[in-house]
């Protein structure tokens, strides 16, 4: 299986890359081949609304990395989307890469692949994820996903608190059960 991870920290050794690259730890031991999109470092920009005639011939006006991300999308079988939570949301990397799969969505829900929500936090209540839990359970709906997992990971905002936590077994074991 292919499975892409979109990473949306801005810190390399970030709690939710570091958790996501467990999780791919995890499914590498299992034979799976895993792609890994820095989306922090790629040159994505926001998505402009344009008229959905150009939106929908799987086409961007922008003149970016959207390919890179497009054609990842589509060649894979699972998708696991790794983000920090800033403010109640997904931090505004993984946001971008959401608006901008609006070209080729309709390709990738016909694809009905598997999925997974990495999603950290420095709070530890359960309102913390609560927003994030609803916009990914209603994406993962839209989008025809498989829902094979999902790890809320409370009190780990901060660079180097994840590897220490138990999300990190819980990432590794979700990767190797694939």
């Amino acid at each position: 299986m292919h499975i892409v991870i979109l990473e949306g920290s801005p810190h390399k050794l970030g709690a939710s890359n570091t958790i996501a690259n467990a999780f791919a730890s995890g499914a590498r031991k299992k034979g799976h081949e895993v792609t890994i999109l820095d989306l922090a470092r790629m040159n994505l920009h926001p998505c402009l609304g344009c008229p959905h005639d150009t939106c929908y011939k799987n086409v961007c006006v922008q003149k970016d990395d959207w390919n890179i991300l497009r054609d990842a999308c589509l060649s894979c079988d699972m998708l696991v989307y790794a983000t920090p939570i800033y403010f109640y949301d997904m931090c505004a990397q993984m946001k971008i890469a959401v608006d901008r799969s609006h070209c080729f969505h309709r390709a990738l829900r016909e694809k009905h692949i598997k999925s997974a929500l990495i999603a950290t936090a420095c709070r530890t209540d359960d309102e913390v994820m609560s927003y994030v839990s609803h916009l990914y359970e209603g994406l993962a709906r839209y989008m025809n996903y498989t829902v094979v997992g999902t790890i809320y990971a409370k009190g780990v905002g901060y660079d180097g608190l994840a590897s220490d936590s138990p999300y990190i077994a819980q990432a590794c074991e979700l990767g190797r059960s694939l």
